[in-house]
């Protein structure tokens, strides 16, 4: 039994980013499309983002004034920085490490640093990893932070060990413009997945139903197939099936896909689809029912 103030919130599954995630040199985050011909370099021990602003206290000098009063505050400055090591180079990470380089015309071999900055040295980068339950290669969901003009402030650095990977330490600053400064130089996206073609989870909802203590159950992202069937759960606490799970017994009840179920709200409901003859989850789903009062 769990004890007072260990509990998950119910969602939880669905708000957890995942894996190392990669960092592109282009991204769309409207779509989620990027190429892998943009992919900066793999990684080890995953990427850090950080996003610290400062703050000055205007009033500060004021005598009888408190310090950091929320009136006072005003943001001085933003310093973010997408971070990690690289164990893969090439001629464009070599330049994008050293910051102010340029790499040979003739002999494309060769990068030469530079004693002074161009605009051109400060690219976009985007970092992006997996985001929810719904995590499919179309519609998978994901958070993507964006840096704008970000220019490498932690050198160039290889690291190379006995029998291991050699490594490149990086770390990429972004940068505000005089032009826009009121342009932070940076964005994040939060961006959830929507179920796919042959998902294993099953997504519904639920609304009133016709009659006093009954859910009606529209939307069902995946339906039977030949030889398949639904049924469904109530109760509190349920805990949503695997793959392959055998869904069997008086817990289960069958379900034609249309008629009205009787609930309560708020109680948890599942709906899943079974193969008719051995009871095997094929895509389940779970939801929290709403049901005509």
């Amino acid at each position: 039994m769990s004890m007072r103030y260990e509990e998950l919130p119910v969602d939880f599954q669905e708000k957890i980013a995942s894996n190392a995630g990669i960092l592109l040199s282009d991204f769309n985050p409207a779509t989620g499309e990027f190429s892998t011909a943009d992919i900066v370099c793999a990684t080890s021990g995953g990427l850090a983002i950080s996003a610290v602003t400062s703050y000055l206290d205007r009033f500060a000098d004021v005598d009888n004034c408190i310090p950091n009063s929320k009136e006072g505050k005003q943001i001085d400055d933003i310093e973010v920085k997408i971070s990690g090591t690289a164990v893969t180079v090439d001629n464009a990470l070599v330049k994008a490490l050293i910051g102010a380089a340029d790499i040979g015309t003739v002999d494309t071999t060769k990068v030469t640093p530079r004693s002074t900055l161009d605009l051109g040295d400060y690219k976009t980068y985007y970092f992006v990893t997996a985001y929810g339950d719904k995590t499919g290669p179309t519609n998978g969901g994901f958070i993507c932070v964006k840096i704008l003009n970000g220019l490498s402030t932690g050198g160039f650095a290889l690291q190379t060990e006995k029998k291991a990977n050699s490594q490149l330490a990086f770390e990429f600053m972004a940068h505000r413009s005089i032009y826009t400064p009121d342009t932070m130089p940076y964005e994040i996206y939060v961006h959830e997945g929507t179920s796919e073609a042959g998902d294993f989870l099953l997504e519904f909802t639920s609304s009133a139903g016709t009659n006093s203590g009954n859910t009606s159950i529209k939307g069902m992202t995946e339906t039977p197939s030949a030889g398949e069937s639904y049924v469904y759960q109530t109760g509190y606490g349920l805990v949503l099936p695997s793959a392959g799970q055998i869904l069997k017994g008086s817990a289960w009840s069958a379900w034609n896909g249309i008629a009205d179920i009787v609930a309560t709200t708020g109680m948890d409901i599942i709906i899943a689809v079974i193969l008719t003859a051995t009871g095997a989850a094929r895509h389940a789903g779970k939801g929290i029912v709403v049901a005509k009062a």
